[in-house]
């Protein structure tokens, strides 16, 4: 195949709706070398280009009409990998790329520097065609404590208990060819506004190691908020930049070989040890800039003493914490070893009004949410339908639920942002998949706040 046909290719897949008939088609233009270097080259997260095309393949013309090979383009995207090709001059070789390749084979580079072949499918089906073709990104969650026997924990030898950290994971992996910053499930994240923390993190961070930890934004030295430093980040993320005064801060708690980034990875050295490695690599660094930092953490010696910890925290506004067995070992999957506290609180709000799915979902056209207010109106969250028999229940009559009272847990009250002059929450979701038919009132916001301080103090 050349890169016009992979195009082709790429298209026949996308115009085919079942997900079985893509995986056969993939399978089988995965037998072709080229095909299965693009794919590689679109979806391998290690792979950072650095640069986005300010055009989308939808409007692009047919200006040339060579095709990959004859513009040399895979060795292009090499360069780009290695930053042999960066800023202005990135930019002017991809230029001159798109003025002399054809129609398809622009097209496909597009896609591919956009880290989207536009074709339906992504790695699970990539990796079912070509065996660990694409590295998936593993994951280490928290268990909750009802699920980790937590007063059965060794409290008298210490537990450590870290801040949970209030803005955007990150994994942050130190190459031999440099450090790149990619979401949790492994999308490359542009590191033109990071190069404070790369430069810190190529000079002092061990290389061939992935590490786990939190993006924040600093405004002239403040952290911000969650909903405001996750806004920025994630504009960032998509080509913007920081703003006068702003830095971005990296927070990390864990670090894991290369060898081991895989769907069921392990790694057998306890915490204790991989939490030491960090803290040495930052105190060791001769020109600590803060921007990587080492998350709080204290040694809890007791289950009280660990929620006193959390509830300073809370107090702070903080989302709360993560206590760790220093003895745990790492894997992809859920920790019994780490377990996330959290607040939770209820209140009562009015749904008035029935958000339906979005168009192309699968509940397209259905109840997908419950717009809810407080009484007073100063609050207003969506919060999602609990069940798929609950969502049959709201479809027999929309009407039956406007107005009716519904309980909604949730884990902090939200302030009003510049884009909308309500409060809203943060993860809310339904205690019960039914209305409260006992109640005619919702809680208005002083209520609402009153009951979320009360739980943060433990009053």
């Amino acid at each position: 195949m050349n890169s016009k046909q992979v195009l082709i290719a790429l298209d026949e897949i996308a115009n085919t709706s079942s997900k079985k008939e893509k995986e056969t088609l993939v399978k089988k233009y995965a037998q072709d070398e080229l095909f299965v270097r693009v794919l590689k080259a679109a979806y391998n997260p290690f792979y950072v280009y650095g640069i986005i095309p300010t055009k989308s393949d939808d409007d692009f013309a047919d200006p040339g009409e060579l095709m990959f090979d004859e513009m040399d383009t895979e060795n292009f995207l090499q360069q780009l990998i290695n930053r042999e090709l960066t800023g202005n001059a990135a930019r002017d070789a991809l230029q001159k790329q798109l003025s002399c390749l054809d129609a398809q084979s622009g097209k496909l580079l597009i896609r591919i520097l956009r880290k989207d072949l536009r074709a339906g499918f992504g790695e699970s089906t990539i990796n079912k065609a070509v065996q660990d073709l694409i590295p998936v990104f593993p994951y280490m969650r928290c268990s909750l404590p009802k699920d980790a026997k937590i007063d059965e924990w060794n409290w008298e030898k210490g537990i450590l208990s870290q801040e949970k950290a209030d803005g955007m994971f990150a994994n942050g992996t130190n190459l031999p060819s440099g450090f790149i910053f990619s979401s949790r499930q492994g999308t490359p994240i542009p590191m033109d506004e990071f190069a404070e923390i790369k430069a810190f993190a190529e000079q002092h961070l061990e290389s061939n190691y992935q590490y786990h930890g939190e993006l924040l934004v600093e405004r002239n030295g403040e952290v911000l908020a969650r909903e405001i430093g996750n806004g920025i980040l994630n504009s960032v993320a998509k080509g913007g930049s920081f703003g006068e005064g702003e830095r971005p801060i990296y927070v990390v708690w864990d670090l894991i070989p290369l060898s081991e980034v895989k769907a069921k990875g392990k790694f057998d050295v306890i915490y204790a040890a991989r939490f030491k490695a960090i803290h040495k690599m930052l105190v060791e660094a001769t020109s600590n800039n803060g921007s990587i930092r080492l998350i709080q953490t204290r040694m809890a010696k007791s289950k009280e003493a660990a929620y006193a910890h959390f509830f300073e925290l809370t107090r702070q506004g903080k989302e709360g914490t993560i206590i760790k067995q220093p003895t745990m070992t790492w894997k992809d999957g859920t920790s019994k070893g780490q377990v996330k506290l959290k607040v939770e609180a209820p209140c009562e709000l009015e749904v008035t009004a029935i958000n339906l799915g979005k168009v192309g979902s699968k509940n397209e056209g259905r109840a997908g949410a419950l717009r809810c207010k407080s009484a007073c109106g100063e609050l207003e969250v969506d919060v999602a339908v609990k069940n798929e028999s609950m969502r049959d229940e709201i479809d027999k009559d929309h009407s039956e639920w406007v107005g009716k009272i519904v309980t909604v847990v949730f884990n902090q009250i939200l302030n009003p942002s510049q884009s909308n002059d309500k409060h809203s929450l943060f993860l809310p979701r339904l205690a019960d998949d039914t209305y409260r038919s006992d109640k005619s009132v919702a809680d208005n916001l002083g209520r609402i706040k009153n009951q979320f301080n009360n739980i943060v103090t433990g009053a």
